[in-house]
């Protein structure tokens, strides 16, 4: 097990912190990511817990977008109490790293088509979710905006792939004033009926382990990143690790995972399944010094 990120092209890392598996086949994927530049480049990250914080920062309540959901005044109390006791159920499952994806793809397909028909017969003003935006878009990684506006000054396509809620995702990210041209989500987003009654999600239902590019095939934004073979994968979750999998034309993907809960568990895990984990680290410092190196 190495403790220590590559030096020599200049990333850095945050010693006893920062984890990586195989330095040597890290070292070649950023030296690719160096020499084809920006125009090869795509980004694809989660949002909870990978855009936002994991420990919130001071004053500020950490939610996850379906928890943004449950803070607006239109939702009923049996639709929290109902998602509270699904969690409580499920996401135990999500995150225990000795199941299977085969054994726990079931169980969030259960969880999903539970939390969709929750989603019926009640009115929500999607107005109010802008109130609630203003707090989680205090609580980003320090480095986010940054990352967003140097992508976004250089043409490189970001795709938030959430399994959470789309509305509440392009709502903060709207609130940050980084939703810009290049920026894509893929998410859960809420079906209103011509009355304004909700009634469940749109399309497919996403859960934390079919995000992947098999998605987005055949779309226009698949078209736009066909070419962009380099890729860097942010997320917190094991199913995060496989956002780039079904890409056919990908050469270098770099996958950064970050670790906060549970971390004498999960690491062996976690380092399997990314390039470089990063522990207890609330910021987007290692990604943005990768950009830095490709972007011109």
């Amino acid at each position: 097990m190495s403790t220590s990120c590559p030096l020599s092209v200049g990333v850095g890392c945050v010693p006893g912190r920062a984890f990586v598996l195989r330095p040597d086949q890290l070292e070649k994927k950023l030296q690719r990511l160096a020499r084809d530049g920006h125009r090869k480049l795509q980004i694809v990250a989660d949002f909870d817990c990978t855009l936002t914080r994991q420990r919130p920062n001071p004053g500020c309540k950490l939610l996850s977008s379906f928890g943004m959901f449950c803070e607006c005044p239109s939702v009923p109390d049996h639709y929290k109490n109902e998602d509270r006791r699904l969690c409580e159920i499920y996401k135990p499952i999500e995150v225990n790293p000795f199941l299977s994806v085969k054994d726990k793809t079931a169980h969030m397909e259960e969880w999903y088509r539970a939390a969709n028909n929750l989603l019926q017969g009640f009115k929500y003003p999607q107005e109010e979710m802008k109130v609630v935006s203003e707090n989680v878009a205090q609580n980003l990684r320090d480095g986010v905006i940054d990352m967003f506006t140097v992508s976004n000054q250089n043409d490189i396509p970001i795709l938030v792939f959430s399994a959470g809620m789309g509305n509440a995702v392009v709502s903060v990210l709207e609130c940050a004033k980084i939703m810009t041209p290049n920026v894509n989500v893929i998410s859960n987003f809420l079906n209103f009926n011509d009355e304004g009654f909700i009634d469940g999600m749109k399309g497919t239902i996403i859960h934390v382990f079919n995000k992947n590019e098999t998605v987005i095939k055949g779309t226009e934004y698949y078209d736009l990143i066909k070419d962009r073979t380099n890729v860097i994968v942010l997320g917190d979750s094991l199913g995060d690790a496989g956002m780039a999998d079904g890409m056919d034309h990908s050469e270098a993907v770099i996958k950064i995972g970050f670790l906060y809960h549970n971390v004498e568990g999960n690491l062996p895990f976690f380092m399997k399944s990314f390039d470089i984990v990063l522990v207890d680290d609330q910021t987007m410092e290692i990604a943005n010094n990768i950009i830095n190196l490709v972007k011109s």
